[in-house]
């Protein structure tokens, strides 16, 4: 089941371990950064805490990247179903101070059961689709979408929305990379976005405050009264999301107005304004400009880490961070490219495309291009549910690269050389795929 230390070391992916753990040190000074520019800031025990998360989250990963990881496929469905349960019973429990329903306290540690439920999701999609094709067929998407609906649909009502736009881009990225036709995906996309814009009004009740009212008639298609009581009429998402949720999307629609940078915008103004100050090489610790800057953004050293990184190192350390990032992408893909076993390539692609939604979503929100949504940056952003998730999935990547499972039959995924029977063969660890499989080694 284990390996010993020295076949461990030689046969493990090291540029993807590099990129990890710099990217970890990096969220570390600045979360440090946080502590020592934000007085606001009352826990000054950040950083201790996510040094202690970081070596949970490091032991996660090096356990995940020995074990086999197709034994874990086996009890894929199993983890999906003690997940979604666990998504349903924190409902149970008393709201949290900002009235959602995302954490379980456990007094000594709090856990988030939807960063959990990102992983589990992927695990179990690529061991169901590892062996089928019927995905190829219209029909055979219903399936895997509703599968992806059910843990997707419970984070939504947490409230969480930043985590729960995560599933649908996994999903696509994995049966895309299975082999689903290209035109039954954009069909999909086209129809889901029609269904989404269909007009559907909500009552704006008396005892909705002020603020919330004007923002959803903002919002509305058309806004009407029968009787004594009025109705906006919106997109089906802005009828069920929270007010502080709409208020977002109108501090991002009119991120120009002055008023609504007082309120609705303020966080995003806050965020613009600390990365434009950055320049290209950041501010100095002693620039005044950042220490009045850096006190005033809301959630700095979690959603809006991006931020901090902008303005303290500039554009020169904002794109040394994605340069990292850039590495854990490209050997993601060099590795589920260069594997022959279904599960383990479904799995390696589910794992990239998880983190890359992760990234485009924070920085996109931290910059104005989407609405801020409450996304954390992997592997950087303060909190240990995220980094010991990101650690455990970069983990099975590592795993997937190190072994070379028995290829039986036709490459995985080409659907049209189902008749080419190949030779029965085993790669081992670090060994070369014979040239006459007519694969790419």
């Amino acid at each position: 089941m284990f390996e010993t230390a020295k076949e461990y070391l030689r046969y493990t992916n090291w540029p993807i371990i590099l990129a990890m753990l710099a990217l970890i040190g990096l969220g570390i000074v600045a979360i440090d950064t946080c502590e020592d520019y934000c007085p606001k800031l009352t826990d000054r025990a950040l950083v201790a805490r996510q040094i202690s998360f970081a070596a949970v989250a490091v032991a996660v990963f090096v356990v995940m990247s020995a074990l086999l990881y197709d034994r874990l496929g086996r009890v894929s469905y199993a983890l999906l179903a003690g997940t979604i349960v666990v998504l349903v019973g924190v409902f149970a429990l008393p709201a949290d101070t900002q009235g959602t329903h995302r954490w379980i306290d456990l007094k000594v540690i709090k856990i988030q059961p939807s960063e959990f439920a990102k992983l589990t999701y992927v695990i179990a999609l690529a061991w169901y689709l590892r062996y089928r094709d019927n995905y190829r067929r219209l029909s055979g998407l219903v399936v895997p979408f509703l599968v992806t609906m059910v843990p997707m649909a419970l984070v939504f009502l947490e409230p969480d929305l930043g985590t729960s736009l995560l599933f649908l881009p996994t999903l696509y990225f994995m049966l895309f990379m299975a082999g689903a036709k290209l035109r039954h995906l954009l069909g999909i996309v086209v129809l889901g976005a029609v269904l989404l814009l269909l007009p559907t009004p909500r009552r704006l009740k008396p005892e909705m405050p002020a603020a919330e009212q004007t923002n959803r008639r903002l919002l509305a298609y058309k806004v009407f009264k029968v009787g004594d009581n009025e109705y906006a009429v919106s997109a089906v998402p802005l009828t069920v999301i929270g007010g502080y949720q709409v208020s977002r999307i109108v501090g991002w629609l009119w991120q120009d107005n002055d008023k609504l940078a007082q309120k609705e915008a303020y966080q995003l103004q806050m965020s613009k304004t600390l990365v434009g100050c950055g320049g290209w090489t950041g501010l100095t610790q002693g620039d005044d400009t950042f220490y009045y800057l850096l006190p005033d953004l809301p959630e700095g050293h979690t959603d809006f880490i991006f931020s901090v990184i902008g303005g303290r190192w500039g554009v020169l350390g904002g794109l040394g961070m994605l340069c990292l990032y850039g590495v854990i992408f490209l050997f993601g893909l060099e590795i589920a490219t260069k594997t022959y076993d279904p599960f383990g390539r479904l799995l390696a692609i589910g794992v990239v495309a998880m983190v890359f939604s992760q990234l485009m979503i924070n920085i996109s929100m931290t910059i104005g291009l989407l609405p801020v949504t409450g996304m954390t940056l992997p592997l950087v952003s303060y909190g240990g549910s995220s980094l010991v998730v990101n650690c455990a999935a970069l983990g099975l990547l590592i795993n997937i690269s190190r072994r070379r499972p028995m290829l039986l039959g036709a490459h995985p995924f080409e659907h049209e050389r189902r008749e080419k029977e190949l030779p029965v063969t085993r790669a081992l660890p670090g060994s070369e795929w014979p040239e006459d499989l007519g694969h790419d080694a």
